[in-house]
């Protein structure tokens, strides 16, 4: 039996991993239907799908400020992790998060009483 197949000792506790933010599952869900429509608008061949898709984004980017479309495009739009976007900003870490999650929570919101149309679902 090699050291590498030996069990870990009691005492050597791997270091906790980061879990990231605490979000609420209406705030991922938010953040989720951003990135569909975000990503919608780019790829969908279907110009009426692609236009209903381009007119949620609009009315959800309108609830948000500009610095947290910027967040939501990069984070839920073209999947970059949050400590990515830290490195591509030059802003710290908790000013990310701030506005990640200030910007789920308004999303939300705008969803929770959005006409979002029979498409929406899917």
């Amino acid at each position: 039996m090699s050291s590498a197949d030996l069990p870990l000792a009691p005492d050597a506790d791997p270091a906790p991993e980061d879990a990231g933010p605490a979000i609420s599952f209406a705030d991922a869900n938010a953040a989720a239907m951003y990135g569909r429509d975000y990503r919608k608008t780019l790829a969908l061949d279907d110009s009426f799908k692609r236009l209903d898709a381009q007119d949620r984004l609009a009315a959800a980017r309108r609830a948000l400020s500009a610095q947290e479309v910027a967040v939501m495009d990069m984070a839920a739009g073209r999947g970059h992790a949050l400590p990515e976007i830290v490195a591509r900003t030059g802003r710290t870490m908790a000013f990310i998060e701030g506005l990640f999650l200030g910007a789920c929570a308004k999303l939300a919101r705008h969803y929770e009483t959005a006409d979002l149309g029979p498409e929406r679902l899917t």
